[in-house]
């Protein structure tokens, strides 16, 4: 009996370590717009209509604390989306959420692309940028 409890606490904290060193941790990207474009149910297409808002340029996805942040540009730094899901396929990670009243979906490619889609009543919002592991010895 004595053994299989020691068994069991070293399992635990080889489970604990290897948690603390991030073994099981999830990637934290960083990603550049490059372009945006906003497409209205009647064809007009034009710049996301931001009401007056600037537009975002840099942003931190964090997966393990599920939350987007604005990092640029400096009038919006620090503004956050939660992020509702999370799913890890071959080669990409696709992330979806809502924030006022809008659903939003993003794909980040290992390799580097990120694809952002905001949907409104009535208009769709297409983002298009790159996206780079906060910490490149993570994919290692």
């Amino acid at each position: 009996m004595r053994m299989r409890k020691t068994a069991v606490l070293g399992v635990m904290m080889m489970a604990m370590t290897a948690l603390a060193n991030g073994v099981a941790a999830k990637p934290i990207w960083i990603c550049s717009i490059v372009r945006a474009v906003q497409c209205d149910d009647d064809g007009t297409t034009g710049p996301p209509d931001l009401q007056g808002l600037a537009q975002p340029t840099f942003m931190r996805v964090d997966l393990d604390k599920k939350l987007v942040t604005l990092l640029g540009p400096k009038e919006r730094r620090g503004e956050t989306t939660k992020i509702d899901n999370v799913f890890h396929g071959e080669g990409v990670w696709i992330l979806s959420g809502v924030e006022k009243n809008r659903g939003w979906s993003m794909i980040i490619s290992d390799a580097g692309y990120m694809t952002l889609s905001v949907t409104d009543d009535g208009a769709v919002w297409s983002v298009f940028g790159s996206a780079l592991r906060e910490n490149e010895q993570e994919k290692k």
